[in-house]
């Protein structure tokens, strides 16, 4: 499983990109993230998704997301 926060942390200066993986399916997520060299398996693409889905993310999600890995 990758750090989603740290994934969050890295595309969360780019506001297109976290629009575009919100809207896409998965395994076009993954595609977008590869050519962003970030590596994300299909199965934390969707906590990816959910946390940029808003397009408001802030520091407090970022650590309920991390949090909730800890507890996994």
């Amino acid at each position: 499983m990758a750090d989603i926060a740290e994934i969050i942390k890295q595309i969360n200066g780019n506001k297109e990109l976290m629009a575009q993986i919100a809207k896409v399916d998965p395994v076009q997520a993954k595609e977008l993230l590869k050519k962003a060299n970030i590596d994300v398996s299909e199965s934390d693409i969707k906590l990816v998704q959910e946390a940029v889905a808003d397009g408001k993310l802030d520091l407090g999600d970022i650590k309920n997301i991390a949090g909730g890995l800890f507890k996994k």
